[in-house]
């Protein structure tokens, strides 16, 4: 990365600061600061509400693909780098972990049945970097996962073995979660999966729903519905994808859109205004910033 443009991702705002100082600079910055922020405020408030926070789950009323509620205000404060008890959102956690079944899968209100892995998913990912990585629930929701592996390596929320194509956003969420561990990042086992997420936009199909047009190509935070930012950080975490070229391709399509080293949101959510990748008027240091966490993985 070029000094100028570390200097000006430095100069952000306290959230950007911690995570370029923590993950990509390798420091230990004071967390403080993040936590004194306004707008990082309002989303641990959200957080911890009973109408949109992780305590709204068992109502029903918080569905993953909604901006600005439990599922994706979660996976912010994971990408920042802050664990749950920096949120002091312990036993808002606990209330994800009651929707576990004794087999180690989740059945999380209103849709989300057992072999749903890839919107679970996406909350015990969250979880697993904030602290809970360790944790005896999450490795039983892994094994869970892993025993639903289907033959051909990858996933899909039907859970059948019948030749069907693996579910693109199952791949990318289950992939996101076992990025965690370091064990699992080089684990043939997940070559298949891998080899699905990064054929399926050279392909250009639509899969269960997701494709691969102008939505997926846009640049956006956060990626709900599948974006090509989110599948480039998720098989950045694996040696194994970033020496494709299809990943190449990929990248080399996102650095297109920057001007100087910076890149401007071609889509914004009005739930997260506050954040500079809520807003599409000006360069964001948060995706120029996840733009040179994919590099730095990718050691390019």
């Amino acid at each position: 990365m070029r000094r100028e443009d570390l200097d000006w991702l430095l100069a952000g705002p306290p959230w950007v600061r911690y995570a370029v100082e923590s993950q990509l600079l390798g420091l230990a910055p004071d967390v403080h600061p993040v936590l004194e922020d306004e707008a990082v405020q309002r989303v641990i408030r959200r957080l911890k509400s009973r109408e949109t926070g992780l305590p709204a789950l068992s109502s029903g009323k918080v569905h993953y693909t909604d901006t600005g509620k439990a599922y994706w205000d979660l996976f912010l404060l994971a990408d920042i780098g802050l664990t749950v008890k920096d949120a002091g959102l312990e036993e808002e956690a606990e209330d994800v972990f009651r929707f576990q079944l004794p087999d180690g899968t989740f059945r999380i209100p209103p849709n989300v049945q057992p072999d749903y892995f890839c919107m679970s998913a996406i909350l015990i990912a969250s979880l697993a970097r904030m602290g809970y990585r360790d944790d005896d629930r999450v490795l039983r929701y892994i094994r869970a996962i892993m025993s639903s592996q289907l033959t051909n390596g990858g996933w899909d929320c039907y859970g059948d073995d019948y030749g069907r194509d693996s579910c693109p956003m199952d791949d990318m969420n289950i992939l996101m979660l076992l990025g965690n561990y370091e064990s699992r990042r080089e684990d043939p086992a997940l070559n298949n999966a891998i080899d699905h997420l990064l054929a399926h936009r050279e392909e250009g199909r639509h899969l269960y729903g997701f494709g691969t047009g102008k939505r997926f190509h846009a640049l956006q935070y956060p990626a709900v519905k599948y974006g090509i930012l989110r599948v480039l950080d998720v098989l950045s975490l694996y040696p194994y994808a970033v020496n494709s070229r299809s990943f190449i391709a990929m990248l080399d399509h996102v650095r297109s859109k920057g001007r100087n080293g910076r890149y401007t949101p071609e889509a914004a959510a009005y739930e997260y205004r506050d954040f500079d990748f809520g807003q599409m008027n000006e360069p964001s240091r948060w995706l120029t910033f996840l733009v040179n966490r994919i590099e730095q993985r990718a050691g390019l």
